[in-house]
């Protein structure tokens, strides 16, 4: 008699990776060479301007940017900071760096006086030059003043706290300076001979979100990049070896490892984006324009994060069918689904990190009957998942833990940072992605939220994400962040809210608990749990402060709020 062995909460993915073995360089070479007419990325700003540029332009400029580089010094192995929105530009200074070989580092503007610049392209150390974005109004050059002194008639640095930088060059004109030195200045089209570029070669150091602390930096290679490429085709039902065609609208941030432009590079495709999100002035604008760009452009494809994913297709003229989308961001609720049939054909759930990559995702098609209650999702390409409790050991089917996370190709570490790294990566190679999960009595991962943000309150654990899904239900909630603060009497956790409000709403604080009690529904001899799922203080707030990468920043949310609880 067999015996029935329980595999405990473990998943190794059956599929393989049709990624080809190459370099995201010999990528836009192919597609210049073979499309060279053809759009690689269209950028909206705010204002309406499309802006847009060609694979055969973005080949040729690049390579003649990379001989450029080479010839101010800059050589392989060497870093090379960039910084800004979502623009031509920054596609062109990404790959020139690549051509040369040498790394980019990416960086936002969000912190306005250089501070969290310096401290990053000092960790990652042997910075030679920064490439950036001149801001709305020279906003980010105001900010490069304040990292260097510099030369502005050649952009030679004068002076800087930040060792080995030697260069700043624009990546576009600055508009009170229109001497400095650009990219396209020091474009070069002779016989400079490029270095050969292997797969494995480091193609980005990326900041980790920030959402619990400052942020870490990982290194990618190229070959990671051209994997997570084929994994977003896997999840958007794309052939990689037949659609060229392929237009997709993503509007996250290009040095976000979700709004990477690979997935494009991959296919062959067009990248429909905004310049910047932050741009507008509130949420509905943002999701206003993003309607409107999408009934322009007419993407076949589609990325987003969850909150914008449901008040874009929720509103009642939202008139465009997707083929596929990926929604990702935090845990996914199940009434995404409700576009089914009218928004998309087909609905994907990516769970993915900066040190892990794309982790996890499956595809619900709209022609395919669905009985799931909740979006699980199964390992992608390369990946094992495990989930396992305090004790370290690997958790039975259905209970909840930690996820633990191995890869192939493996996350390595944060770069220059051993100590950071022996907290989350084991001698097997295990990360420890500090995420609350359970696989499913159907083999599905369930994402349930933060280890770290998991409240304890009366010998219960609670995810902000339950609690935060109640809030939602609230027609005159936008968005929510649920945060624990102590109770020092007992030690335990109190649950807390910061709400924004819908434009012109009057919700109250004692409506809005009220709300949340009656969707609970919980009955008089229950009443007492009403202190574990009804938040006991709630803080209006116009706006959510958030991460380089849009996440609103659970942190910074806390730290606003605890003067009014």
């Amino acid at each position: 008699q067999e015996m029935d062995m329980d595999i405990g909460s473990y998943l190794r993915s059956e599929r393989i990776s049709t990624a080809p073995y190459t370099t995201l360089t010999k990528l836009l070479e192919k597609w210049g060479t073979i499309q060279p007419d053809r759009e690689a990325i269209v950028c909206y700003s705010h204002d309406g301007t499309r802006t847009s540029i060609t694979y055969g332009k973005f080949y040729n400029d690049a390579v003649k940017l990379a001989k450029g580089l080479i010839c101010i010094g800059v050589k392989g192995g060497d870093y090379v900071g960039i910084g800004g929105n979502n623009t031509p530009e920054w596609m062109v200074g990404t790959y020139g760096v690549l051509f040369a070989k040498a790394c980019p580092v990416y960086f936002p503007f969000h912190d306005k006086s250089g501070d969290g610049i310096k401290r990053t392209l000092t960790k990652v150390g042997g910075c030679k030059a920064i490439l950036f974005d001149p801001g709305l109004g020279d906003s980010h050059w105001e900010v490069m003043q304040r990292i260097a002194q510099v030369d502005q008639n050649t952009g030679g640095v004068l002076q800087s706290d930040i060792p080995a930088l030697k260069w700043l060059i624009a990546l576009s004109p600055i508009g009170s300076h229109e001497g400095f030195p650009t990219i396209a200045s020091i474009f070069c089209d002779d016989n400079t001979e490029l270095p050969e570029i292997d797969p494995e070669d480091k193609a980005a150091v990326l900041q980790t979100s920030g959402s619990t602390g400052f942020p870490k930096v990982v290194e990618k290679t190229h070959y990671e990049f051209v994997k997570y490429g084929e994994d977003y085709a896997f999840l958007l039902d794309v052939d990689i070896k037949k659609d060229s065609g392929t237009i997709y609208y993503n509007d996250r941030p290009f040095f976000w490892q979700g709004g990477y432009p690979g997935f494009v590079m991959v296919v062959g495709g067009t990248r429909v984006t905004q310049k910047t999100t932050l741009a507008l002035s509130s949420y509905s604008e943002i999701v206003q324009f993003t309607k409107t760009i999408i009934h322009k452009e007419k993407p076949d494809c589609g990325f987003f994060v969850v909150p914008f994913y449901l008040e874009m297709t929720g509103s009642e003229d939202f008139l465009w069918k997707f083929r596929s989308v990926i929604v990702s961001g935090q845990p996914i609720p199940p009434i995404c689904f409700e576009g089914k049939g009218k928004v998309y054909d087909a609905f994907s759930a990516l769970y993915g990190s900066t040190e892990a990559g794309m982790i996890a995702g499956k595809i619900y098609r709209s022609s395919e009957p669905r009985g799931d209650e909740i979006i699980g999702m199964l390992p992608l390409a390369g990946m094992e998942l495990k989930v396992v409790g305090k004790d370290g050991f690997v958790v039975p089917r259905g209970s909840k833990g930690e996820l633990y996370i191995r890869s192939s190709p493996q996350f390595k570490g944060y770069l220059n940072d051993p100590e950071k790294t022996a907290i989350v990566l084991d001698s097997s190679g295990w990360y420890k992605a500090d995420d609350f999960c359970k696989i499913n009595s159907a083999g599905h991962l369930e994402v349930l939220g933060r280890v770290s943000d998991v409240m304890q309150i009366s010998g219960n654990k609670i995810t902000p994400s339950f609690i935060e899904a109640y809030v939602k239900r609230h027609p005159d909630v936008m968005e929510v962040v649920v945060f624990a603060i102590k109770d020092q009497s007992h030690a335990d956790d109190v649950p807390c809210a910061a709400v924004v409000r819908v434009d012109g709403s009057t919700l109250t604080e004692e409506s809005l608990r009220e709300f949340i009690k009656r969707e609970l529904n919980i009955t008089e001899d229950a009443k007492f749990t009403e202190n574990v799922y009804v938040p006991r203080h709630i803080v209006f707030l116009n706006d959510l402060p958030r991460t380089s990468t849009g996440k609103s920043d659970r942190k910074a949310v806390k730290n606003m709020c605890l003067p009014k609880t």
